[in-house]
């Protein structure tokens, strides 16, 4: 079984890593892990240094006002988030050559579909949070998206509360 997992890379990632590893060593088959950057968080990695993780003054060393040496930045970040993805769930005991990382921008139930079609994965899992009502106003629910639309099974993997 090939699976599709997607990963917000917050706090409760490494579980749904767990699940989905554990999903794919059974079956024998390969993991295709995925992470999403909104548009809206690749312009604030682009043009608001200090917006990221990453530490100010190395943003700021890093990204000029050049665009290509911001393009250069993004590309940088993306591969060190492919890695560390890699690394996850080499640690669970998956071969690496059972994984694929993928970092792409975009909107995140789009790109998840189209990366389960080009991979022909035969099942999703994603990470599922408690929201209050206001945050699911607020925020939208990219899990019941994907829940109504996908053409093939989704598995929503319980990974604690936020916004109570």
């Amino acid at each position: 079984m090939n699976v599709l997992v997607a990963v917000d890379m917050g706090p409760g990632s490494d579980t749904v890593l767990a699940f989905a590893a554990g999903l794919a060593m059974q079956a024998g088959g390969k993991v295709h892990v995925v992470h999403i950057i909104t548009e809206e968080e690749e312009e604030d990695r682009r043009h608001k240094p200090g917006s990221s993780s990453e530490p100010l003054d190395e943003i700021l060393r890093v990204a000029t006002d050049s665009d290509e040496e911001q393009t250069e930045y993004v590309d940088l970040m993306l591969t060190r988030t492919r890695l560390e993805l890699m690394k996850s769930l080499v640690e669970l005991g998956v071969a690496e050559s059972s994984i694929t990382a993928i970092v792409r921008t975009g909107k995140p139930v789009e790109e998840i579909q189209r990366i389960a079609a080009e991979n022909a994965v035969d099942a999703l899992i994603i990470g599922m949070r408690h929201r209050s009502r206001v945050g699911k106003f607020l925020l939208g629910s990219d899990l019941q998206e994907l829940l109504l639309s996908s053409d093939r099974p989704v598995v929503a993997v319980p990974i604690g509360n936020t916004n109570r």
